[in-house]
């Protein structure tokens, strides 16, 4: 790392906007140009820069020279904001979907999902969350498990307890627990 940098960082992490200003602007377009890269699109790219961006100047107290040059620092930052985004995007994207086939379902099965929310509503929230989780917004147990801070083996317990006691209600015997 060149000196003048190194100094400008420090100015940075001490408080010094305008040395902040100047970092971000000297690595503003090459983490522009690699998320254009992996994006494929320059307007979504342009976004993902300005989050980075953003991150970067909240958590520059976090950047630690010895770890990584800023320019890495920055693309991981970049990298895990893409990352996060398009996992949101999946699960919205399947939320969507689901919430276009129940638009789709006749009145009986409409009548059903009534039927299914008043029996989650009866669920003690440790079984209701990770159940709906995996159910309706198909999560992967790993995922259960961080959202929900559990670990995956009491994700995958409640899961399947849940599940077994809807399965109980709707079915007209009375659920154990």
């Amino acid at each position: 790392m060149e000196e003048s940098q190194e100094s400008t960082i420090k100015k940075a992490q001490k408080g010094d906007d305008d040395a902040l200003a100047l970092l971000l602007k000297t690595h503003y377009e090459s983490v522009y140009r690699f998320l254009v890269k992996i994006t494929l699109n320059p307007e979504y790219a342009q976004d993902l820069t300005q989050d980075t961006m953003t991150k970067a100047i909240v958590g520059i107290q976090s950047y630690n020279r010895k770890k990584a040059k800023f320019s890495t620092w920055l693309f991981q930052i970049a990298t895990n904001l893409f990352l996060d985004k398009k996992r949101k995007k999946k699960h919205e994207d399947q939320y969507v979907q689901m919430q276009k086939l129940q638009w789709s379902m006749k009145q009986e099965s409409k009548d059903d999902w009534i039927d299914v929310q008043h029996v989650l509503a009866k669920l003690d929230e440790k079984k209701r969350i990770p159940l709906l989780l995996k159910h309706y917004y198909g999560y992967s147990y790993e995922e259960i498990s961080q959202i929900c801070q559990i670990r995956v083996g009491t994700a995958k317990s409640r899961v399947n307890s849940g599940l077994e006691l809807v399965r109980k209600e709707l079915s007209g015997n009375e659920p154990r627990g």
